[in-house]
């Protein structure tokens, strides 16, 4: 699949494996079925633009840094070793991102990380399900 940059659809192509590995952990506070609040971890939420776009580590780097995918921490934590304490998703909790969804997803960073009309994900407590089984590696899924 040769994606040209500035064709990558946030909405469609991005955001599905961000939901997927990121957003069980990483949604708006809320309340679970026993009536607890439950909080974003690390305060993170990944469910809108400003989120992504104001998210930054400990050390302040930033998650997304426009154009410069090396720079850009949810990227980064992909990519470090899975049994890294500061890998993300952590292995069990939700699928990793394959080789094409890290590539892709480096591509629309480096492109100037456009979200086109995505602001807000319609539906943030939503979660997706995982059977626990990893995709393949070659591929990256979008919703339609």
């Amino acid at each position: 699949m040769n994606t040209q940059a500035e064709d990558i659809n946030f909405e469609k192509q991005i955001y599905p494996f961000i939901k997927s590995g990121c957003v069980k952990c990483h949604k708006p506070a809320h309340e679970d079925e026993r009536g607890r609040t439950r909080k974003p971890k690390g305060g993170f939420v990944l469910t809108t633009k400003e989120g992504i776009m104001t998210s930054e580590g400990e050390d302040g780097d930033k998650f997304i840094v426009p154009g410069k995918p090396d720079e850009s921490r949810m990227l980064q934590v992909t990519k470090l070793p899975i049994d890294d304490d500061m890998h993300f998703p952590p292995e069990g909790k939700a699928p990793q991102w394959t080789d094409a969804e890290q590539a892709l997803f480096a591509k629309w960073i480096e492109a100037g990380a456009d979200f086109g009309d995505w602001k807000e994900d319609p539906e943030p407590l939503a979660e997706v399900e995982w059977d626990g089984e990893e995709k393949e590696a070659g591929t990256v899924e979008t919703a339609e």
